[in-house]
């Protein structure tokens, strides 16, 4: 007998990635009101690559009558099939048309409990159960259902691991990221002539290490910088690579670092992003923000004149945009900063927001903060 799986199509798609990978129907169709068109058009594309076939039918958000009509339509016409259906988002209305119409046919009807990656089983009562999540989400078709198509992401991350007593390195020892920040800051990536040499203060654990970067040599106090991807690490790379070591760490079901692509509009302009670190758990998504500069120097308006905004707080403003977009109901953000943020208005601000924050020299305990973060 065909498995048809109805879903309801709202702004958080992975529910329904979560019960059609899990019970792996014939066919899929998916309910969408009008407002929720793009929504179901990045999902069926989702849908479509995993090898399934799948459809769209639009209801009324606020008309419980055509809600009911379009899921005894369904209902009638797939008759001979098994018909199940996922009540994991959509408008109220949707949420109770659906559940009526399915629930007076005899239908089976899920629930899906992200936060304790569980399927509840709500009807028939004399079969409710809990289903345990056993599919995984890549991060790839995590985003790509919000509308971000991943283009690029670090592939072999061997050479982080070669080079991870001089990250350690560094993350025990501020006084040089300073250091390294305030020399480097003039020099773009881009345009930097090479080689580039800077006086810099460092302890003998740092002279002996610093050979683990391909690209550079000390001699003295003046350190000599051949290379653009040398430049790139010292000028903070280091801590993402910091950060992307203490994850893996943990064992995530995935994770990717220097995530970048684009996003899906329907302009020519597609608009780009960059993610640091990302990694998945139980098909909920990690995003951590990693920053080197100072996060409590302020900003200045076109003319000059001190906006009193500071760095720190448009890094903020920044997460949230792109954490709101990408990251859906579930996922969470953190904010990374090698250097402690001083603006209490930050740490207020991103509490309220749910937005964590690991600064300054708790950065040494990150592995244990990112423990703790994933049991939250």
């Amino acid at each position: 007998m065909s498995h048809i799986h109805v879903c309801l199509v709202s702004e958080q798609p992975i529910p329904n990635l979560t019960t059609m990978l899990q019970f792996r129907p014939e066919h899929v169709i998916l309910l969408k009101t009008k407002e929720m068109e793009e929504k179901a058009c990045l999902l069926k594309d989702v849908i479509k690559q995993k090898g399934f076939e799948v459809t769209d039918e639009v209801i009324e958000a606020y008309d419980i009558n055509n809600v009911i009509n379009v899921s005894e339509s369904i209902i009638k016409r797939c008759k001979e099939c098994n018909v199940t259906l996922n009540i994991t988002g959509g408008t109220k209305i949707g949420t109770l048309g659906t559940f009526q119409a399915f629930y007076t046919a005899g239908k089976v009807i899920f629930y899906v409990d992200t936060l304790h990656n569980k399927i509840l089983q709500l009807f028939p009562e004399s079969q409710q159960q809990d289903i345990e999540i056993t599919v995984k989400i890549s991060i790839k078709d995590y985003l790509a259902a919000y509308g971000f198509i991943v283009e690029d992401f670090v592939k072999d991350d061997s050479y982080i691991f070669k080079r991870k007593d001089l990250t350690n390195a560094l993350a025990n020892n501020i006084d040089t990221v300073k250091q390294l920040n305030q020399r480097l800051h003039p020099f773009d990536e881009e345009y930097t002539q090479f080689p580039v040499t800077i006086s810099i203060s460092v302890n003998d654990k740092f002279k002996s290490i610093i050979n683990q970067l391909n690209g550079v040599s000390l001699e003295g106090n003046m350190l000599k910088i051949n290379d653009f991807l040398s430049l790139r690490y010292l000028k903070g790379g280091w801590f993402e690579e910091y950060v992307y070591m203490q994850a893996k760490a943990l064992v995530p079901d995935e994770i990717k670092l220097n995530v970048t692509g684009r996003w899906v509009t329907s302009s020519k302009h597609k608009p780009k992003n960059e993610f640091d670190v990302l990694f998945s758990k139980g098909n909920r998504l990690f995003y951590i923000s990693c920053k080197t500069s100072n996060p409590n120097r302020k900003t200045y308006d076109k003319q000059g004149t001190d906006d009193a905004e500071g760095v720190g707080r448009e890094y903020l403003y920044e997460l949230d945009s792109i954490g709101d977009t990408a990251l859906g109901l579930f996922g969470k953000r953190m904010i990374a900063s090698a250097r402690k943020i001083e603006d209490p208005y930050i740490k207020g601000r991103a509490r309220i927001l749910k937005i964590d924050v690991v600064d300054g020299k708790a950065i040494i305990t990150m592995k244990d903060k990112l423990r703790q973060w994933l049991l939250k």
